[in-house]
């Protein structure tokens, strides 16, 4: 059976045509995805540092849920051994390398009127489905993403199948800065680096 989000709403590149004539959607609780997916996606996608994505209703000119994808990799040559080993033992040894590469999700967004509705599951098993499609045009090990660093975000990505690269802010602040020592009063990062690998679901095709 189709998701509701494949019954109700068709895939689109997000473009200024697209938006302008979508123009009823807002992101209320973070003012900062709302501004990046108004009036700043098309500066990322002119300068090719990412492409936005959106799905459109079926029955209205309305925007439910859009993301931006970018080119990233997960290094592991300056990782602590722990979590280089981690992340190498998933990989054949004669594959090994000091970097794997990856998809960056840099911004995901499901907008006011459809929240409740799981689509941000939803969007994120399209988006992994979509990098393990034989016609993807690159090799892509992992999707990454940055997540903003409260649990209700956090949960939400560990509950759909994403793992901390690091074990606290701490390790991930002195991997991301190549400090040894760092200021206690700067111990919580904004961010969490967190990671799927797309290996997992790729057999189960």
């Amino acid at each position: 059976m189709d998701s509701y989000l494949h019954q109700n709403f068709v895939f689109k590149l997000m473009t200024e045509e697209v938006v302008s004539s979508c123009p009823l959607y807002s992101c209320s609780k973070d003012e900062h995805i709302d501004k990046f997916f108004h009036s700043e996606f098309m500066d990322y996608d002119r300068q090719m540092l990412g492409k936005s994505y959106c799905f459109v209703s079926r029955q209205e000119p309305r925007i439910a849920a859009a993301f931006t994808v970018a080119n990233s990799s997960v290094r592991v040559d300056n990782m602590p051994k722990s979590k280089r080993n981690k992340l190498n033992r998933k990989i054949p040894f004669s594959k090994q390398r000091s970097q794997y590469p990856a998809v960056l999700i840099a911004q995901l967004a499901v907008f006011d009127d459809y929240r409740g509705r799981n689509l941000g599951e939803e969007v994120l098993n399209f988006i992994k489905s979509w990098f393990i499609d034989p016609l993807n045009k690159t090799g892509c090990r992992y999707i990454v993403v940055d997540a903003v660093n409260n649990p209700k975000v956090l949960q939400f990505y560990l509950d759909n199948g994403f793992d901390f690269i690091f074990s606290s802010d701490l390790e991930e602040m002195q991997y991301m800065s190549k400090a040894v020592q760092i200021d206690e009063a700067d111990l919580y990062r904004e961010t969490r680096l967190m990671v799927f690998d797309l290996m997992s679901i790729r057999s189960k095709v």
